[in-house]
């Protein structure tokens, strides 16, 4: 007897048999059971998922010569060939004349699909049904599906088509509309090494949970990739499999190297990590099958980093899975992310330019990088809150003072009980503290650490403002050109100043600038001075006449107007930054 291979002998006889595809076979039984069969079914999926394995079950289960079985009270249809009737050996075979299986990559043309159309009328010659089974039927022409289409919508009652495709994408709408549309998913690994051990069971080959896990992960899903490297390792090393002649055989990084290769990248060990990558070279090692392991591994440790309960998602084999967890708890996700990002990139460029050691060497590089390249938090927020008034129009955003030196003058409190007159037509933020007490303003002032011998009037209060905005702006220059630019300090009783602050910078206002603020006032005068910050009023302004024709303004006009904007300007300014384009 001539040698069957793996997958032809293992091929499923019966819907129970078939692996992961359950969502299919238990729609198909049920409609065999209660005899609502339709007459035409697009089967797609992946490669290797049991498209053409179903398409025949279905077929030599309608076409069943003991569909039934009797149970205590009556006969039922059991949704399953018997596999023992002429029917089920002939189409088994592949001897059955009512069974036709087309290959659309060959016969694609329309000649083909013009023969299909006369000897579909023809009465099946032995069994209920004729059935077509049409694969890669995505290779059909244009004007194949063209002719094909008045058939599939109303072939003859006794005719079934079934076609199988890899590409739905590629199957024309009109087709689609007429078939009853069935996805084919990839099988989880695990269902896969309990398939494979199965097989080695009755097949007498030694191989371990390890061993078949890395032909699993190999094998992306497709069982019948996963018995074909399976027959392939048996040729090759014998039936006494384990992880080393496995991944010499495929190709692979031998499991020690990689897992060094692994503890330098999270230990951010560059050297460790270039050596590493020297001798799985050396050795002979495919290093596009490395990176794709590199990959499978930081995308179960980015898993577990997100939560521990994702494990059963992670791919690595369950024996891994405590040492996977504890790494996992060491490096945070955004990195993960990112070295995982980098292995992609990576191997893309390795695909398309070669050259695979140097490409991993760089992305070794890179990744040691990658904690040198991430930005302060603080920064990070103080660049989003001005991105984002840049883009609502609103006005450059000005980091609260925080590095201003601390003076031992006491905090003022807020004081609501004494609203200046002029605070009805002026919008007040934050209220100024209640004056003190005589007693307290002695010793208040008695602490008030200042250059000046005597405590100087507020009568000289433009003078006094010009010496605070220079203190200001050798302390942050964005404060003067956003908050205080055109602001207009004025004297509200004998230590109260009242600032009126341009509308478009007020919204910056916040407690810690009237902090400093107060602060450098009282140092300057010589005593505490309470400080409010307000809105000043906005002037009424004209109605536009009407029928007015607008100017448009270009891009460039739109750039230019941006850059000399009094808000936009000092930021482009202090970071450097140009305007790229306006909208």
């Amino acid at each position: 007897m001539s040698y069957e291979v793996l997958a032809q002998k293992w091929r499923p006889q019966s819907f129970n048999d078939v692996v992961g595809q359950t969502h299919v076979t238990t729609t198909l039984q049920n409609q065999i059971r209660s005899e609502r069969i339709g007459h035409a079914y697009l089967f797609w999926g992946p490669r290797g998922t049991g498209k053409t394995t179903v398409a025949r079950l279905f077929a030599k289960t309608v076409n069943c010569q003991n569909p039934t079985k009797e149970t205590e009270f009556e006969k039922v249809i059991t949704g399953e060939p018997c596999n023992e009737c002429q029917a089920c050996k002939e189409i088994t075979n592949g001897s059955s004349f009512d069974v036709i299986e087309m290959d659309a990559a060959s016969n694609r043309g329309i000649d083909t699909i013009r023969d299909l159309r006369e000897n579909v009328k023809l009465s099946p010659a032995a069994y209920k049904y004729k059935i077509y089974i049409i694969d890669e039927v995505h290779m059909l022409t244009t004007e194949g599906f063209n002719a094909l289409l008045k058939t599939l919508e109303e072939p003859p009652s006794h005719v079934i088509f079934i076609m199988a495709t890899t590409e739905h994408a590629n199957i024309p709408k009109t087709i689609i509309s007429r078939c009853q549309d069935f996805d084919f998913r990839h099988i989880d690994n695990e269902q896969i090494i309990e398939r494979l051990q199965l097989i080695a069971n009755d097949e007498e080959i030694s191989a371990d949970t390890d061993v078949l896990s890395l032909i699993a992960r190999q094998s992306e899903g497709c069982l019948r990739d996963a018995e074909n490297l399976l027959e392939r390792l048996v040729a090759s090393a014998g039936k006494e499999l384990n992880t080393t002649n496995v991944e010499e055989t495929l190709g692979l990084g031998s499991s020690y190297l990689l897992h060094e290769l692994t503890e330098a990248i999270t230990g951010r060990d560059l050297s460790a990590g270039l050596a590493t990558l020297d001798k799985l070279s050396k050795q002979g090692m495919d290093l596009a099958q490395c990176i794709s392991q590199l990959i499978a591994y930081f995308r179960d440790l980015r898993l577990l980093a997100i939560d521990n309960q994702l494990e059963e998602l992670v791919q690595s084999p369950k024996s891994d899975l405590p040492n996977l967890k504890e790494k996992a708890d060491q490096i945070s996700v955004e990195r993960l992310s990112r070295i995982v990002k980098i292995l992609m990139h990576t191997n893309r460029e390795i695909k398309e330019y070669g050259y695979p050691q140097l490409q991993l060497e760089s992305a070794l590089v890179q990744i040691n990088a990658i904690n040198e390249i991430i930005p302060l938090d603080e920064i990070v927020k103080k660049l989003i809150e001005i991105e984002q008034k840049i883009e609502t129009s609103d006005v450059s955003s000005a980091p609260p003072i925080s590095n201003i030196p601390q003076s031992n003058t006491p905090e003022p409190t807020s004081n609501i009980d004494s609203p200046s007159q002029d605070s009805q037509k002026q919008e007040t933020l934050v209220q100024p503290a209640p004056k003190p007490n005589a007693e307290d303003n002695t010793s208040e002032t008695n602490t008030v650490k200042s250059d000046h011998a005597t405590v100087r009037s507020l009568d000289e209060l433009p003078a006094i403002w010009d010496e605070v905005k220079t203190i200001l702006k050798e302390v942050s220059p964005l404060l003067i050109h956003g908050i205080f630019k055109d602001a207009v300090p004025a004297k509200d009783g004998d230590d109260r100043i009242k600032i009126s602050c341009p509308h478009g910078s007020f919204s910056l206002v916040d407690d810690e600038t009237i902090k400093d603020t107060t602060r450098i006032f009282s140092d300057v005068i010589g005593k505490p001075i309470h400080v409010e910050l307000v809105k000043a009023e906005i002037p009424p302004t004209e109605e536009a006449p009407e029928n007015v024709e607008e100017i448009p303004t270009t891009p460039m006009m739109r750039k230019r107007q941006a850059e000399e904007d009094e808000q936009i300007g000092p930021v482009l300014e202090l970071f450097d930054a140009k305007i790229l384009d306006t909208q």
